[in-house]
């Protein structure tokens, strides 16, 4: 064993830099953050071979004074902070001083830099951390950053680096962070010679959501808004149709700066519960301004990660402000049919991970192009393909004739079963609904015997009788669990419920609300109670397993109320409970049935986050019969 000593200034420079710089995605965000830091409003920031041999960031910041170029390149040099206490109101990206010396260790540098007050610019280069040269040059206001060569001389960690068209990928992923984080500034993005994103810096986050997700996907978007005690949070979040089947496009932003929070995801994603699809999740971009001395961001080598102050705080905001967005707008899907002559193979043989070409082939079959580009595309092949290949084949002539069926007379419904009855009476067209979409609209029919046509100005409407009704029923149940207005039932014989210490302090301490429920709770000893009366939960009394099923989700957060509890048996009962597919129904209910939905806060998907109505407008029903071209 070697005897204990110092470490050389070039390893240590080394060893540093395995924590700032792990690939070029990590040499191109502390560039890109030092430039906006600096004030800059346009980037440019251009890579060759994925990063590895080259990346060039240059932007019209403030520059760096001639006398402290050197100093800004050994570690711990930094003019963004100067006392420990400093750490607590950090508003800058970078505050450590290792960006800068980690870069110039592991790579050749060359910097091109000027400041306002400086006559002409200052070029310096460096390799493996050691300055090769500094001379005068001529240079706009800002800086210009060449790296070349990253890791030539640490073998191992470039032999880890990933294929050019990988890496790329990762530098993609910063750039559009960092544009989606600063929508006030111009950012250009080449990729290999190639313009691969150039926002405008015009401030308007949709223009920049615009430039990165397409046309189709920022339409999709809807903004979102909320300020309270010092804080503020504003940005965009998805229409339910575009979900993703992972959290890649959730974009939370602390003053500009790109960060993942379990805090602020869980909230979102239960602002979101009800509206999506089982394993999907929401696309938002928030940022959010916090006070001073609020949150931690010295808790991760890349910054990624933070401590607030107050997590139940930020989660109550976080959830307010989406939730607030979400029951605002209206979520009706626009769907197109696709071409009959270009029916796909079966979903098995097309949808091939290690080709994702196939995926935007079946998009085209849909209509939909290249540019969806989201989930909403793959659920539909997934999910809906029986009822693709049914509309495909009811548009194609018979060989029997060439006129299509007659339909069927308003006034001569398909008789009613008695399983599929909805009770008429519990809403009238008098009734205010809470969303108007539908003021004027009329009822056509109904196609197999489970979608109900539904026609206003120029669009077309099918609504999914099961879908619709499964989303009535849920509402009505979890509003009445909410506000306690359930059934109490005494009971002749009060069942004895065991507790633990920790789980009987819970019981105290959320008493009121337990008996607002429905429960009378009876102390039996230290460690029991009784249950004299019990809520009525879904027409039949709940029983010791659900009470102790509420305790142990009060053990873990603190709930609004009790039917936080139990959302998915909700969703469970409801879908058991409503009228099927393949059920009729009569004229009369199904106008019922719309009107009971429109007075709902989420008329628009059921508990299980399948959309109840979609649109089609009169204009691509007119392309079908070549009437527009």
């Amino acid at each position: 064993m070697s005897k204990i000593h110092l470490l050389d200034n070039t390893l240590i420079d080394k060893i540093a830099a395995g924590e700032v710089v792990e690939r070029p995605s990590s040499v191109v965000k502390e560039l890109l953050e030092n430039s906006i830091d600096a004030g800059a409003t346009a980037l440019t920031v251009e890579i060759k071979d994925g990063g590895i041999s080259y990346i060039r960031v240059s932007d019209n910041g403030k520059g760096i004074p001639r006398d402290e170029i050197r100093t800004a390149f050994m570690r711990h040099a930094t003019s963004k902070i100067d006392t420990f206490e400093d750490l607590d109101g950090i508003l800058t990206l970078g505050f450590r001083g290792e960006a800068l010396s980690s870069i110039a260790s592991v790579a050749d540098v060359e910097m091109i830099t000027r400041t306002a007050e400086d006559s002409e610019g200052t070029k310096i280069e460096l390799s493996g951390g050691r300055v090769v040269d500094e001379l005068p040059a001529a240079a706009e206001v800002g800086t210009v950053f060449t790296v070349k060569n990253l890791f030539y001389n640490t073998p191992a960690r470039r032999k880890f680096l990933k294929k050019p068209a990988t890496e790329s990928g990762y530098v993609a992923d910063v750039v559009n962070r960092i544009a989606l984080g600063h929508p006030h500034i111009a950012i250009k993005y080449i990729n290999n010679g190639n313009v691969m994103l150039q926002t405008s810096g015009n401030s308007d986050l949709r223009t920049t959501a615009f430039h990165i997700y397409g046309k189709e996907n920022s339409l999709k978007l809807i903004e979102a808004e909320l300020s309270k005690e010092g804080y503020s949070i504003k940005g965009l979040v998805g229409k339910p149709e575009l979900s993703r089947a992972n959290r890649t496009y959730e974009n939370f932003f602390i003053n500009g700066r790109y960060v993942k929070s379990a805090v602020v995801s869980s909230a979102v994603e239960e602002a979101y519960k009800g509206r999506l699809m089982t394993g999907k999740f929401p696309v938002f971009i928030l940022n959010m301004t916090v006070p001073k001395s609020t949150v931690d961001v010295n808790v991760h080598p890349t910054k990624l990660e933070v401590r607030f102050s107050d997590d139940d705080f930020i989660y109550g905001l976080v959830y307010e402000a989406v939730d607030k967005a979400l029951k605002g707008g209206e979520f009706i899907p626009e769907v197109e049919w696709s071409k009959p002559e270009k029916v796909p193979k079966p979903v098995q043989t097309q949808l091939d991970a290690d080709k994702p070409k196939n995926i935007f082939r079946l998009a085209e079959d849909y209509g939909r192009g290249r540019e969806a580009g989201f989930s909403s595309i793959v659920q539909k092949v997934y999910e809906d393909k029986a009822v693709y290949d049914r509309a495909a084949n009811s548009v194609k002539p018979s060989s029997g004739t060439i006129l299509p069926e007659a339909a069927v007379p308003e006034n001569k419904p398909e008789p009613v079963t008695e399983r599929a009855s909805i009770p008429v009476g519990e809403s009238t067209s008098e009734n205010i609904p809470k969303h108007k979409f539908f003021t004027h609209y009329k009822i056509v029919g109904q196609v197999f015997n489970t979608y109900w046509i539904v026609e206003q100005d120029d669009k077309m409407y099918m609504i999914d009788q099961h879908a619709a009704h499964e989303r009535v029923l849920y509402e009505e149940l979890t509003n009445k669990m909410r506000t306690g207005s359930n059934v109490s039932q005494i009971l002749l014989q009060p069942i004895a419920v065991n507790l633990t210490e920790s789980e009987k302090e819970v019981v105290e301490d959320n008493r009121e609300l337990l008996e607002s429920f429905g429960y009378d709770i009876e102390e039996l000893g230290p460690k029991a109670c009784a249950l004299r009366a019990v809520p009525f939960v879904f027409d039949e009394p709940s029983n010791a397993a659900f009470f102790l099923d509420i305790i142990d989700t009060l053990k873990d957060k603190t709930l609004k109320s009790i039917y936080d509890t139990k959302l998915d048996a909700i969703a469970t009962m409801s879908c058991k409970a409503a009228v099927k597919g393949n059920d009729k129904l009569s004229f009369t209910e199904a106008k019922t049935l719309i009107e009971r939905m429109l007075e709902l806060e989420n008329p628009f998907n059921c508990p299980h986050g399948r959309p109840t109505v979609i649109e089609m407008t009169k204009y691509e029903l007119e392309k079908k019969f070549k009437r527009i071209v």
